[in-house]
């Protein structure tokens, strides 16, 4: 990870409102940068992940970095990135953006 910037993103879906937040920390361990918020809508988790990836992703395109690890817990949101190519869904269209950016 020398080098590198590492982004944690993770969400929480609790009473119809989503909440996501995002970290960026250095190869040793030390905050660079940090967002997160609400929102008022009962979203999927794929799609609050997404969301939080891509605040993530705008976070460290901020900072400067060319060089990020991601990290997240929802195994079906990167399981989409890697087939991105195949997923006609909404979130395959915004992963497509995503790669844009």
């Amino acid at each position: 990870m020398c080098g590198s910037v590492k982004i944690n993103v993770d969400v929480i879906v609790l009473n119809k409102k989503t909440g996501f937040g995002v970290i960026i920390r250095d190869s040793d361990g030390l905050a660079l940068g940090r967002g997160g918020g609400f929102k008022d809508e009962l979203m999927t988790i794929e799609l609050v992940e997404l969301y939080a990836f891509e605040e993530g992703l705008k976070l460290a395109h901020s900072l400067y970095t060319n060089n990020a690890i991601f990290e997240t817990d929802c195994a079906s949101l990167m399981n989409r990135f890697k087939k991105s190519k195949a997923d006609i869904t909404i979130i395959g269209h915004r992963i497509e953006e995503i790669y844009k950016i």
